[in-house]
């Protein structure tokens, strides 16, 4: 797939765009990402959601290696997690991300929730059939990754 970033790009106020995965002290480094890539903030001003609606933190859209492409969903939590309230906001950016990313098989999507504290209840509802976000008519598990892991690491296989 060659022009995925930039289909997703032209779809976009410049405004949402920025450069680091942070939110309240729960910070994610690229280091290692595919390249090129862009990271929605759905906070910003611009954001494709409004400001009242349902909604995770980022979407990372990066070309990747052998033709493939990437639509990464994240929730970044720097307390404990809540299960439940995690996969309502993937979900709302899942439905976003369809929209902004063409509907095609090599693109790779990854839905993943970032926090300081996972207790094990809130792990398992992850991992329940209910958890799982829809995308192109797939259906993707969330990732489990710590605050201050690298966000390659939610993209292992």
């Amino acid at each position: 797939m060659t022009g995925l970033v930039q289909t997703v790009r032209d779809k976009l106020d410049d405004q949402c765009l920025t450069g680091r995965l942070n939110k309240d002290g729960c910070r994610i480094p690229m280091t290692g990402a595919p390249d090129p890539h862009l990271v929605v903030d759905f906070d910003k001003p611009g954001s494709p959601l409004g400001s009242n609606q349902t909604r995770c933190d980022y979407l990372f859209i990066a070309e990747g290696n052998e033709g493939s492409g990437w639509v990464v969903l994240l929730e970044l939590k720097k307390g404990r997690l809540h299960a439940d309230e995690v996969v309502r906001q993937l979900k709302a950016g899942a439905r976003v991300a369809e929209r902004l990313a063409p509907s095609d098989n090599q693109v790779r999507f990854r839905p993943v929730a970032v926090a300081g504290n996972a207790p094990k209840a809130e792990r398992n509802r992850l991992k329940a059939k209910k958890g799982r976000i829809q995308f192109h008519g797939c259906a993707e598990t969330v990732r489990l990754i710590s605050c201050g892991d690298a966000l390659t690491k939610a993209l292992r296989p």
